[in-house]
């Protein structure tokens, strides 16, 4: 997946939430800081890893890192 694709595919909520998981936040953290509920983040953080094919969390910080993303 090319860069710019990464970048066109991620809703702004996506990006937060990528962000926060970069940071080592869980989801019930960010739940509190977004004022979303945890399903609704693991819905995001699910519809992530989908759209960069990374395989868990970890994988996911480390593509959206090697893409420039974050």
């Amino acid at each position: 997946m090319e860069y710019l694709d990464l970048r066109l595919n991620f809703t702004t909520r996506e990006f937060e939430i990528i962000n926060l998981l970069a940071e080592g936040n869980s989801a019930k953290e960010i739940a509190d800081e977004l004022f979303v509920s945890v399903d609704t983040v693991k819905t995001h953080r699910k519809n992530i890893l989908r759209k960069t094919e990374a395989k868990n969390t970890i994988a996911l910080v480390a593509t959206c890192i090697r893409k420039g993303l974050i």
